[in-house]
């Protein structure tokens, strides 16, 4: 039961429905008549890019984030904002290409009614996800800060579709206790038992807590819904051969299309990219000093490259303590890194296959061999090529960029294994799109 995935399914489906009704509607309204399904014909196929449009700059503006969805007072102006850059960005187009309708009346009436019609869906299902009586109660088992931490915000939120009616922390619990308390807890209408498999003790007695949940009543792992709450997952409750067990095993038609991907990506980036690239460097060579930088970093199974990037700072360190007490960002670089122009001659580490657009940070080689020490779970990383940007980018804005702070990391990697585990064409996508948004922004790691 993917709760939060469901319910974002539900909400781009209706979105992309309203959006197709909104434009019938704007059709109506400029004919003052019911027109008929051909003319709606006629001019939903110049629309359609309008609809993925809308519905990207949807995500982009965090409308399918659970964490805005009960925001009512924002909800609205992030919507009417959604449509107006939508329309503004259509109606450019509308104006390139050499289309037969008239673009400016439809599009703005079609503006008016999806922005009421958007608003209306939206609140009516914040309020329908919002009942405490369309939750299902659930029991949880296990122990750790991690099992805390998923009761309390679950229970805590009702933005989630689930509330805990009992938690059972399985240290000083023996096996008949765990049983009889998910008994007493189905008694009270639970539909679904959590469990923390990666516990010893959980693992070992299954088979006997199975013997407690009747027909009806859902088995679940505790590690799959704390990733769907949290996006991330639990490096305590999860070891290597699990994960790499968990992960989906026919990956070659994904890994070749992605690589493809990258390299048109590079080719049409690259038009736009060295012209700037050129200028910059000049600049920063009449300044004094080299214009890029190089610095080695890990990429995949953990082979050696060598990053480049345009210089933002007095002079490449390459990590040296004595070094960075002298070394500072300049004003010029500040803007650089500001705006991540600074990153662009990476493109040609992208083009060269050492690095993707969508991946985990690749970092540093001697801070590296600290986190592998330190955490377990770290090397698991370097299974697939590092990446401009990532999960862990877009979501750890506490993540460490100087010295080595393996707990910092810790929560790093969680993001970074939660990508490994369920990295696809949608997840990239997603990544993509709220990386243009922290682009926009000026936030992000």
């Amino acid at each position: 039961m993917a709760f939060d995935r469901r319910e974002t399914a539900v909400l781009l489906t209706v979105d992309f429905l309203i959006l197709v009704a909104s434009l019938w509607a704007a059709l109506i309204l400029r004919n003052l008549s019911l027109v008929p399904f051909s003319y709606l014909e006629e001019n939903i196929l110049p629309f359609l890019p309008v609809f993925v449009l809308s519905i990207a700059i949807f995500y982009i503006a965090g409308l399918y984030e659970k964490q805005t969805r009960p925001i009512r007072r924002v909800m609205g102006v992030r919507i009417l904002g959604a449509q107006v850059a939508t329309v503004a960005i259509a109606g450019t187009l509308f104006f390139i290409l050499p289309l037969s309708i008239a673009p400016k009346t439809i599009l703005v009436l079609y503006l008016v009614v999806s922005v009421i019609g958007e608003s209306v869906w939206r609140f009516y299902s914040m309020k329908r996800e919002m009942k405490a009586d369309n939750q299902v109660p659930a029991i949880l088992i296990g122990s750790g800060p991690a099992v805390t931490e998923l009761f309390e915000e679950v229970n805590a939120n009702d933005r989630f579709l689930i509330h805990f009616v009992r938690h059972t922390d399985i240290d000083g619990h023996t096996a008949n206790d765990i049983g009889n308390s998910i008994t007493e807890g189905i008694k009270q209408g639970a539909k679904i038992v959590v469990i923390d498999t990666s516990n010893p003790k959980i693992f070992r007695d299954i088979p006997a807590f199975r013997a407690h949940v009747p027909a009806g009543v859902a088995l679940r792992e505790f590690a799959s819904l704390y990733e769907e709450i949290f996006d991330q997952v639990p490096l305590n409750h999860l070891n290597a051969s699990q994960l790499l067990e968990s992960l989906p095993k026919h990956r070659a038609l994904y890994d070749i299309a992605k690589r493809l991907f990258d390299i048109a990506l590079v080719v049409v980036g690259s038009v736009l990219a060295i012209p700037f690239v050129a200028i910059v460097a000049l600049l920063l060579t009449i300044n004094g000093g080299t214009p890029f930088i190089f610095n080695e970093r890990i990429g995949k199974n953990d082979r050696l490259f060598r990053i480049i990037k345009l210089r933002s700072m007095l002079l490449n360190d390459h990590g040296d303590p004595e070094l960075q007490k002298k070394n500072r960002v300049t004003a010029f670089g500040h803007v650089l890194r500001k705006t991540r122009l600074d990153e662009l001659p990476q493109l040609w580490n992208v083009f060269a296959g050492d690095l993707s657009f969508i991946g985990p940070r690749p970092e540093l080689p001697k801070i590296a061999e600290v986190y592998e020490r330190e955490i377990p779970q770290y090397r698991l990383r370097h299974m697939i090529a590092p990446g401009l940007s990532g999960w862990a980018q877009i979501h750890d804005a506490d993540a460490p960029r100087g010295p080595a702070d393996v707990l910092r990391t810790r929560r790093k990697l969680s993001f970074d294994l939660y990508y490994l585990k369920h990295r696809s064409f949608g997840l990239d996508i997603a990544i993509a799109l709220k990386t243009v948004r922290a682009l926009l922004s000026f936030s992000g790691t």
